[in-house]
């Protein structure tokens, strides 16, 4: 497939290296001709030094014949006319960043879409609804609901006195069948696991499991399940806007932000918040706004550094449950090493959505959720797949992929060996990076 990514941000560059190692033909525009020059040099993909809203520049990187255009530029604007002119040139699929929550309406989502722009990505909703999750099921690192929650993807992380913790797989006791691991996150490597492999203390299991099986997850990795009443929220941004329309009538809840315009405009929109002027890195006034008394600390200012230190002053506060904003990749390790319950990256949030536009391209249908090194997708079987032909177990699947559940009728079932996929089933598939290509073969 050919794909322009215009952006050479973080956001386009990331999504640009991800995209590649799936061996897809990509093409970054971008006008910082220093960046360009040595992604140019290191990257097994093409940079392009120019305007997305240039039709001339569209069409020499091959608009015309392109099978995905996806615009993440900081200029939302910018992004929606690029779309545009991208699908008057004679691109398949046309996807725009946008900052504007109003644009991510589904109203105005259908206006898009007869103009050329087949979908929106609005990162701080996505943001706000991973957050939303992990605030009701906070003993997850990540929860993903799948088909409308008819089969669930938890992600766990495994504490030393887990009654899975040192077991392999092998001797793992699941009669009858309650859940099915599909993937070990180890430090910075995801590996999608065979019988033999082991599950260790501080690994992040990914479990697919029926709702009704939930709440046998927290013994088997060592958590204590806790209810959360009050929250502090340090940055009044538009994560933290789009979060409080969300939750603000379920928790007692403070808001610390250094800008009074933004305190004044959470103090005005919702009236079950408090709005404290402040630094974020006040200690006292932390203090006096009664963080010892919260249930969970939300770091989300625009600030990676700031947001690790913040969630390090909450745990020594007593603060149970800690999130942090970042935005840095190369941070990430780090702060999971800090024990900060929850990370929030926006990159990738927005790496999923456009796997799920570029599965979608090929497959009926496609939602895809990025893990970082490992990407979870739904996908609709067809009568004339491979992946229809035979049980799971004599379909002989590459390694770096694994089915963590079907969903059939709209009901959730957990995959086994001897289990057959049947035409229309929605098929949850845990795929390790550059397994894509393979795993379009099971289910053109």
């Amino acid at each position: 497939m050919k794909i322009i990514v215009a952006g050479d941000g973080e956001t386009g560059t990331h999504i640009a290296r991800t995209l590649s190692v799936e061996g897809q033909d990509i093409v970054l525009m971008g006008t910082d001709h220093d960046h360009l020059a040595e992604l140019d040099s290191i990257s097994n993909f093409i940079t392009f030094e120019g305007s997305p809203l240039s039709r001339y520049n569209l069409k020499q990187c091959g608009a015309e014949n392109a099978d995905l255009f996806v615009a993440v530029t900081p200029n939302e604007t910018g992004n929606l006319i690029a779309c545009q002119i991208a699908k008057d040139c004679g691109t398949f699929r046309c996807v725009a960043r946008v900052d504007n929550p109003d644009f991510d309406l589904e109203s105005n989502r259908q206006l898009f879409r007869r103009t050329g722009i087949d979908m929106t990505i609005y990162p701080e909703k996505l943001a706000a609804v991973e957050i939303k999750h992990f605030i009701k099921h906070n003993w997850v690192n990540d929860w993903i609901e799948l088909h409308q929650g008819a089969l669930i993807v938890a992600g766990v992380r495994m504490l030393p006195d887990g009654v899975l913790c040192g077991k392999s797989l092998n001797e793992v006791p699941n009669n009858p069948r309650k859940f099915h691991v599909s993937a070990i996150k180890r430090g910075s490597e995801i590996i999608i696991p065979r019988g033999e492999d082991r599950l260790l203390e501080g690994d992040t299991i990914y479990f697919s499991v029926l709702p009704e099986n939930c709440e046998i997850l927290p013994e088997l990795c060592g958590k204590k399940v806790t209810k959360t009443k009050r929250i502090m929220i340090c940055g009044a941004g538009r994560v933290t806007e789009n979060l409080l329309e969300l939750i603000c009538h379920d928790y007692d809840i403070t808001v610390i932000d250094p800008d009074k315009e933004r305190c004044n405009i959470i103090a005005s929109r919702f009236k079950g918040a408090v709005a404290v002027n402040s630094r974020v890195n006040d200690v006292v006034a932390l203090e006096e706004e009664g963080i010892d008394q919260c249930d969970m600390f939300l770091a989300l200012t625009g600030s990676s550094e700031t947001n690790i230190v913040s969630c390090m002053v909450a745990r020594e506060h007593g603060v149970g449950k800690t999130v942090a904003r970042i935005e840095e990749l190369q941070y990430m390790p780090e702060a999971e090493s800090l024990s900060i319950d929850k990370i929030i990256n926006k990159k990738l949030l927005n790496a999923g959505k456009i796997l799920s536009v570029l599965l979608d391209c090929n497959m009926a249908t496609a939602q895809c959720i990025s893990l970082g090194t490992a990407e979870i997708t739904e996908l609709i079987a067809t009568a004339d797949s491979k992946i229809i032909s035979a049980p799971i177990s004599q379909l002989s699947l590459p390694r770096g992929i694994t089915i963590g559940g079907i969903i059939r009728n709209k009901a959730g079932m957990l995959a086994e060996g001897s289990t057959q996929i049947n035409p229309g089933d929605h098929v949850v598939v845990f795929y390790a990076p550059g397994s894509m290509t393979k795993l379009n073969r099971f289910f053109r």
